[in-house]
């Protein structure tokens, strides 16, 4: 499956402002909480990966 790096960009910018969002808002439960950071986090990480990688076969 073809990512375009737009695509990857949009979701790693949107996840990156939902994991600052979660991470300044109180929440009654800290595990809820560190559990919705993580996968924030590795959401981010993987777009970054995805868009990294797939501009790099796009020029070759």
């Amino acid at each position: 499956m073809k990512i375009s790096k737009d695509l990857a960009d949009a979701v790693m910018m949107v996840a990156c402002i939902v994991l600052v969002l979660i991470g300044t808002t109180t929440f009654e439960s800290a595990s809820t909480k560190a559990i919705l950071m993580t996968v924030m986090a590795v959401l981010a990480v993987f777009m970054g990966a995805v868009r990294f990688w797939g501009g790099k076969k796009q020029t070759h």
